[in-house]
């Protein structure tokens, strides 16, 4: 799905270098955690204002000799939120939508039916997770959800006029729900579908992705590993588990480890000060337009420095992204697995780059 470009990613900054290599012992240092936390596979990403340097390296799964090339895809979970929010902020550029449009405004035949508590929510509140819709971040609580029939759009509908009759959560409640309520905004602003507005923007941006776990465009793509009764079991693309088709807009998006890795490119440069894609401003506004959480991205002060966040998994994947300004750089790890120990080590390596980068890379 991608196609030449030629006017974006090589807009200001000169020679934009791709895919350069850590040091050796940094690498060691990663396959020495692979291999104590088991993580079948890893991507290990600096991002600068002109490199990215990437390590990827591991298995397509724990029962299997088949090595993952740099192409492969990883799930990114709620990282997913911050390309819904780019994509948001991009419509309201071309004054399509803006960040206080109403929900009612949009739908108003949806009113009557919903809870008062909703009657003045925005996309700004949706996106902010500001509009007290209920989370439903589990599996468990989307099951009475599965009889519904149609499109992906009028499932999205159909949800959303659910969620919107049920009884608000607490305020500043995280909520994959009300991302979906985005998305539906999104598309009525547009006349397009969500799936077309993803389409549209990766396509000119030059980046490939996929809707769903990677393993299921492609098996040798890394298969999200979960503990099952003391067991590590990978699962295969058949496997039922999966997220409904209306909440690829909260965290069904699968990008491999370069295309990411540009994505948060464009807003580490966009957050010191140049416009591409979206103006400096708009980025600053989505990494910290509000404190604590603004747009697809949680943001705090750490050591007198801003910085902005956000980790995503269903339980089989994990991305863990942190963007710091103040450093010039961003560090972003993925794998194939969301254990205790798993996510411990991801961490532990984002802070051995973040604490001084210069290190790795020599």
């Amino acid at each position: 799905m991608k196609k030449a470009l030629g006017i974006l990613l090589l807009f200001t900054n000169g020679l934009i270098c791709f895919g350069q290599e850590f040091s050796t012992a940094f690498q060691e240092q990663i396959k020495k955690a692979q291999q104590e936390h088991q993580i079948p596979a890893i991507s290990v990403n600096l991002i600068t204002p002109d490199t990215i340097y990437t390590f990827v390296n591991g298995k397509v799964r724990t029962t299997k000799k088949e090595r993952i090339t740099p192409e492969a895809k990883f799930h990114l979970g709620s990282n997913s939120k911050a390309i819904t929010s780019f994509i948001a902020m991009h419509l309201s550029e071309n004054n399509s939508i803006t960040w206080d449009t109403s929900f009612f405004e949009l739908f108003p035949e949806l009113k009557a039916s919903s809870d008062k508590a909703y009657e003045a929510i925005t996309l700004s509140d949706l996106l902010s997770h500001n509009a007290r819709i209920k989370p439903y971040t589990t599996g468990t609580a989307l099951a009475k959800f599965n009889s519904l029939a149609g499109t992906t759009s009028e499932k999205r509908y159909a949800f959303s006029k659910a969620v919107l009759a049920e009884t608000p959560a607490k305020t500043g409640t995280y909520s994959n729900a009300g991302y979906v309520l985005a998305a539906l905004m999104l598309e009525k602003a547009s006349g397009k579908t969500f799936k077309q507005l993803l389409d549209e923007t990766m396509n000119e941006l030059d980046l490939d992705y996929f809707i769903g776990f990677p393993n299921k465009e492609n098996e040798m793509f890394p298969w999200g590993h979960i503990e099952e009764n003391g067991s590590f079991i990978a699962l295969d693309p058949n496997h039922p588990y999966k997220l409904p088709s209306y909440m690829s807009s909260a965290g069904d998006l699968s990008m491999n480890s370069a295309d990411y890795a540009k994505f948060i490119q464009l807003n580490l440069n966009g957050l010191l000060g140049t416009d591409n894609y979206l103006t400096s401003e708009d980025y600053k506004t989505l990494h910290f337009g509000k404190a604590s959480y603004a747009y697809g991205w949680g943001n705090i002060v750490k050591d007198g420095a801003q910085l902005s966040y956000h980790d995503g998994s269903t339980g089989t994947y994990y991305c863990h992204t942190v963007v710091f300004p103040e450093k010039k750089i961003a560090v972003v790890l993925m794998a194939n697995t969301a254990s205790q120990e798993a996510v411990k080590a991801l961490y532990e390596l984002q802070k051995t780059i973040s604490d001084n980068p210069k290190t790795v890379i020599k």
